[in-house]
């Protein structure tokens, strides 16, 4: 083991960080990055100072190659695409990536506490409540604070769902506040109108259920209640709201126009023509794939129908798969899957030992929760979803590991 002196006022500064980050993602732009660099830039001068590598340290050593080989796969596929010098511009959107290993290493040094994680997402959902709620009287279609509506709602359901992990093991006071936190995460998501993240919300709640009773606790009848009506009420929340359920109504109509060969274009239909043009053409596709951001350009270039000139200005398919390994190929593609699937079966394991550690729990949660998101959506890529993804998984797998061996 890793011997790694910890000294007070430095893991205070690093829990004040930790802290602060779910606060300003959502709420401010850059703010997040600013955070992030600062932590990288202190696992830099750690490294330095200590001749420490974060890939040689036992702890962080499978997060470090992870999150470095992600960026180097983006790096080939960027070669690879034939249009280097317009495309580099977009290689910092990634170097989440690139610093990743150090920003661990700087979490590494400090004893961190959970509980200011999660309190900084208590009140950053409040704070996004407000600032939601602010925009939805000044008639913004959906309310979505700095940032793309999608983007924002993925965000929110995590958040929501780490808040809810922890929920049974907090005292009856921090519940209280936990519930304001939550029905506030619960009212952002839905007035955010975002389809994707509603589904997300549903699947990670049937997982949390799952994990929930795997437990094999035994109930009482006041709490099997209280469950069933806190469920009716989420759900309720959701299926009585005009803006979700219309968006939802349109959406399952544009499914049924689309499959009739309706020509008009909608957001669905759209996605649909992305998907089928993807799949039939999939075998052509070479071993490093197209270039970075090619996928749509290299599929659409040909066809002049109003779909495929539609399609053919995105820059990606609005599915992470297919989008990582058109860009990519199998490099891109796999970089992608390690990267949500190994930290996966780390908790996977880690819960089937130990049932009662929410720790290992959240950890399934980020990342199934991203694998969900990737369905109908980019994944990686977006300052804000690469910031979160690498932020949180380098919190939970290192406290997954100091949990593990103790």
């Amino acid at each position: 083991m890793t011997e790694r002196p910890i000294n007070k006022n430095y893991s205070i500064v690093v829990n004040i960080l930790i802290f602060t980050f779910p606060i300003v993602i959502n709420s401010l732009q850059v703010a997040g990055d600013l955070i992030l660099f600062i932590l990288a830039m202190m696992g830099i001068f750690i490294s330095i100072s200590q001749k420490l590598l974060p890939f040689t340290i036992k702890e962080i050593k499978v997060f470090s190659y992870l999150t470095f080989g992600y960026f180097l796969a983006v790096c080939l596929s960027v070669i690879f695409s034939g249009k280097v010098a317009e495309l580099a511009h977009y290689i910092p959107r990634d170097f989440h990536f690139l610093f990743a290993p150090f920003i661990a290493l700087a979490l590494f040094k400090a004893e961190i506490n959970i509980n200011y994680l999660l309190t900084g997402i208590k009140v950053a959902l409040i704070i996004l409540g407000i600032i939601v709620f602010q925009q939805y009287l000044e008639d913004v279609p959906r309310p979505s604070g700095v940032m793309n509506p999608a983007v924002f709602g993925n965000l929110a359901v995590l958040m929501f769902f780490v808040l809810i992990v922890f929920f049974e093991y907090e005292s009856f006071k921090y519940k209280i506040f936990n519930l304001f936190s939550l029905l506030s995460g619960l009212f952002i998501i839905v007035l955010s109108g975002t389809r994707g993240a509603w589904l997300s919300f549903l699947i990670l709640m049937g997982l949390y259920l799952y994990f929930f009773y795997k437990k094999k606790k035994k109930f009482s009848t006041r709490a099997k209640v209280f469950i069933v009506i806190f469920l009716i009420s989420l759900l309720s929340i959701g299926s009585y709201n005009h803006q979700l359920n219309s968006r939802i109504s349109i959406a399952f109509s544009q499914v049924s126009n689309w499959s009739s060969d309706d020509p008009a274009m909608n957001s669905v239909s759209e996605r649909l023509t992305m998907y089928e043009t993807a799949l039939k053409n999939i075998e052509d596709v070479p071993f490093f794939g197209y270039g970075l951001r090619t996928s749509n350009t290299t599929l659409f270039k040909d066809d002049s129908t109003e779909s495929g000139i539609v399609a053919a200005r995105y820059n990606h398919l609005h599915n992470a798969l297919l989008t990582n390994y058109y860009n990519g190929g199998i490099i891109l593609l796999g970089a992608l899957l390690l990267l949500l699937f190994v930290p996966l079966i780390i908790f996977l394991k880690a819960n089937s030992q130990d049932r009662e550690n929410p720790i290992f729990i959240s950890g399934v949660i980020l990342t199934l929760g991203y694998a969900s998101f990737g369905m109908v959506n980019i994944l990686f890529g977006d300052t804000y979803m690469n910031g979160f993804y690498v932020f949180l998984l380098a919190i939970i797998m290192l406290l997954t590991n100091k949990s593990i061996k103790a």
